[in-house]
């Protein structure tokens, strides 16, 4: 046994040199994609498109839906040397609502090269509609609130239903859609959007009500980017209903199992290969039309909402005005913003509420400030630095919600019926040129 082990540590000695640069490599390895993909994101140049509506334009939200699904199709995952070496990241949206002085803007923030994908995605659906490109809307406020002259008050949602270990969330379990409210007679309709834009009219020059949706087209089964949500659906709704899955396994589990026949072989027992082998023990598969409706409307949710397209996305909200207007106001716009989301929760599938430990204060504050390539987003815990570790910010990797395309365009769209006094900015109808084959008259 000792001359067996001086082999081997023998052995390790004389190929340090190929071992070395492994434990280097292994050690260094976080802070090198951290450099290598500031460095990647540094090179990037986005810019700010602003959804101008003109008066009485009447569309349902499935009109926006169809434009994520468009917009899905960015997703690159990358091949390994670009990831690991040359630091690239899957791109991704910001989606904005942004209310100040009467007026609720629409603003979608992308990469400079995806342009006119966008605004031809959207006119796609709101030929009507004016996109063009705008300024930070919110380069006016100071980098860092609160200050002596601004006050502030926001935070992130999460959902409500969560995974055994009380973190991870069950992104798999649906929210309330625009689908349930255009079941309803046209005279109980409530838009939840149409609330908002209403909230808006009433907002000063002093004030800003921004709500902030930052958005990465996923798979349904990738493990590093959307915590394969579709997969670990289809094992929910097999769990309802009372089938047996596939057990997992894994190298580990090959290696202990062979392992454990060297020693059972050696000592002259029978053995036995169980790793890999599906159990013969059969379960009772619930019967469908045997569950309670409310059953039924689960397993009917989940599965509608894993077979559309879905982004990873981070759903915050703050409330931003000087100081004199900031308390007289707070409460209300917070109510506002409080009551717009609570239309998307339902009690026996899932919901949005807000983490209270992403409320910013004096000790947390939400601060502005520029990265190597002049970006500036407009709360505290910032998307782009938890790219920069391959992929979400591990701390509150809990607040990483999976959004379909139907939950994403319940959240962000043009209100069903935009009227003038609503809040909403207007334009007059887009024109559009004749024809370069028209002949001049």
């Amino acid at each position: 046994m000792i001359s067996f082990l001086k082999f081997i540590l023998g052995y390790l000695f004389s190929v340090w040199w190929l071992i070395l640069p492994l434990l280097v490599w292994f050690i260094v390895k976080e802070k090198h994609l951290i450099t290598v993909r500031y460095a990647y994101r540094g090179k990037l140049k986005w810019i700010f498109l602003e959804i101008k509506i003109p008066p009485y334009v009447k569309k349902s939200p499935k009109a926006m839906e169809e434009i994520f699904y468009a917009l899905h199709g960015i997703f690159r995952r990358g091949d390994p040397w670009a990831r690991f070496m040359m630091g690239f990241t899957p791109p991704f949206y910001v989606f904005e609502m942004i209310g100040h002085n009467g007026k609720l803007r629409f603003i979608v923030r992308c990469l400079e090269q995806y342009k006119d994908f966008v605004a031809s995605r959207i006119y796609s659906q709101y030929p009507e509609a004016l996109v063009e490109e705008v300024e930070d809307p919110l380069k006016d406020l100071p980098w860092k609130i609160p200050n002596p002259t601004f006050d502030v008050i926001g935070c992130e949602f999460v959902f409500t239903k969560l995974e055994d270990d009380k973190k991870t969330p069950k992104d798999y379990y649906p929210i309330k859609t625009y689908e349930v409210w255009e079941k309803l007679p046209e005279e109980q309709r409530i838009d939840p959007i149409s609330i908002l834009s209403e909230g808006a009219t009433y907002l000063s020059n002093k004030e800003w009500l921004i709500i902030q949706i930052m958005a990465m087209p996923v798979p349904g089964n990738d493990k590093e980017f959307g915590r394969e949500w579709a997969t670990r659906g289809k094992k929910e709704v097999d769990k309802l209903m009372g089938r047996k899955g596939k057990k997992e396994t894994s190298p580990f589990d090959y290696i202990l199992e062979f392992i454990k026949n060297l020693f059972l072989a050696m000592t002259g027992q029978q053995i036995e290969w169980k790793v890999g082998k599906e159990e013969e023990k059969k379960e009772i598969e619930k019967d469908l039309m045997k569950l309670t409706p409310g059953e039924r409307e689960i397993i009917e949710g989940i599965e509608k909402k894993i077979s559309k397209p879905g982004y990873w996305c981070v759903v915050r909200f703050c409330y931003i005005a000087s100081k004199d207007v900031f308390s007289q106001n707070r409460d209300k716009n917070v109510g506002l913003v409080m009551g717009v989301f609570k239309v998307f929760e339902r009690q026996d599938m899932n919901g949005l509420i807000r983490d209270s430990k992403t409320i910013p204060s004096i000790d947390r504050p939400l601060t502005y400030f520029k990265s190597l390539y002049d970006e500036k987003i407009f709360y505290r815990k910032r998307l782009i630095w938890a790219y920069t570790k391959g992929r979400w910010n591990t701390d509150y990797d809990e607040n990483r919600l999976i959004l379909n395309t139907e939950e994403l365009a319940s959240l962000f769209h043009i209100p069903i019926e935009v009227v003038p006094q609503y809040g909403l900015e207007i334009t007059p109808t887009r024109y559009i040129p004749p024809s370069a084959e028209v002949p001049e008259v």
